[in-house]
């Protein structure tokens, strides 16, 4: 079965794929996600006062920690010396000269756990790369626009220890991607040098939840997709900031300037517009941006490491992507493709 790759703005290297097929381990995947979702989402969020997010923060990491399978030969270390929190990842493959700023995800509120960690490590392995992850304040306690100031000092340390930024690329996963997305805009606009990529999986990049998909990929109530949950976690980030704040929302955002970006996200994802929205904007902006469209998977699903085919299949796409942009000659281009110009 072929790949379908959509170019719609060839001189801009624009592309969007629509990877095709599910497989029956993601069909039954999906069928036990929704009904996990179904016994475990609350009928009725609390309201944002009621909320106990440290209850919520423990019972998440302990559900992480059962899905999680990290990678042989995953090293995690703190990364001394670095302004704000961050972890050093590394695989055997890494090489040093590579770093993945990493930005997890969390709905702003949740911290980094291993199984992020093993999500950055695979795409380290895959990309050759060494990934600094950035633990970077959470919300109520560190409010917009706190997570946004700690990546872009993350990168602004990479820098200072003498890192071409040539040799550093962003990866930003869900609000993580949003995260990513504000961070280089607040570089940018301060006259600090891009890095060479991006990557964003299915990235909050809107904090008013107008896109069309909110709606017509909400119809299950499963923990990816739950705009009530999503709507407590805003208030707790935003503490009655302007949600419309191109910061907060990129979506919004003059994005020019931006590094060549790889974004995927599910077909029946609740971001699927915040992701084509961005691609859109970038392209708009002059910026080599591609999109694949993944058949549907749950929200995260890169971060079922080989569990599934198409995680696999993600992380591979990442790694060609990244590698790409460090110079490498990858097997990417030699894959069969249909080009459907439009």
């Amino acid at each position: 079965m072929t790949t379908r790759v959509l170019d719609s703005s060839a001189s801009l290297g624009a592309l969007r794929r629509i990877v095709p097929g599910l497989s029956w381990r993601g069909r039954i995947f999906n069928l036990l996600f929704g009904l996990a979702g179904r016994i475990f989402v609350p009928s009725q969020p609390p309201a944002v006062a009621e909320f106990d997010f440290e209850t919520a923060r423990q019972r998440l990491q302990r559900t992480e920690d059962l899905m999680t399978s990290a990678p042989a030969g995953m090293q995690v270390e703190p990364a001394s010396g670095a302004p704000v929190a961050c972890d050093w990842i590394v695989m055997p493959e890494s090489q040093a000269d590579r770093v993945l700023v990493f930005v997890h995800s969390g709905s702003f509120i949740f911290g980094q756990s291993r199984l992020y960690q093993s999500l950055a490590a695979r795409i380290c392995k895959q990309a050759h790369a060494t990934a600094l992850s950035v633990d970077y304040g959470l919300a109520p306690e560190h409010p917009f626009p706190a997570a946004i100031a700690d990546v872009a000092a993350a990168y602004e340390w990479l820098l200072a220890e003498g890192t071409d930024p040539a040799r550093i690329q962003f990866v930003g996963d869900s609000a993580g991607g949003g995260i990513a997305l504000g961070a280089l805009l607040m570089l940018r606009d301060r006259g600090i040098p891009m890095p060479a990529g991006l990557v964003l999986l299915a990235p909050w990049a809107d904090m008013t939840l107008s896109g069309r998909s909110v709606l017509t990929n909400a119809r299950k109530a499963t923990l990816a997709n739950n705009i009530e949950i999503m709507m407590v976690c805003r208030e707790l980030y935003l503490q009655g900031h302007a949600p419309g704040d191109p910061l907060a929302s990129p979506v919004f955002a003059d994005l020019e300037g931006l590094p060549p970006t790889l974004i995927q996200a599910s077909t029946v994802d609740i971001l699927l517009d915040d992701a084509t929205r961005i691609d859109e904007a970038l392209r708009r902006a002059g910026i080599d941006s591609e999109l694949s469209l993944y058949p549907p998977m749950p929200h995260g699903w890169q971060r079922l490491g080989t569990l599934l085919p198409e995680s696999r299949r993600a992380i591979e796409e990442i790694g060609d992507f990244i590698a790409r942009r460090y110079g490498d000659r990858t097997d990417a281009g030699k894959r069969q493709v249909e080009t459907l110009h439009v």
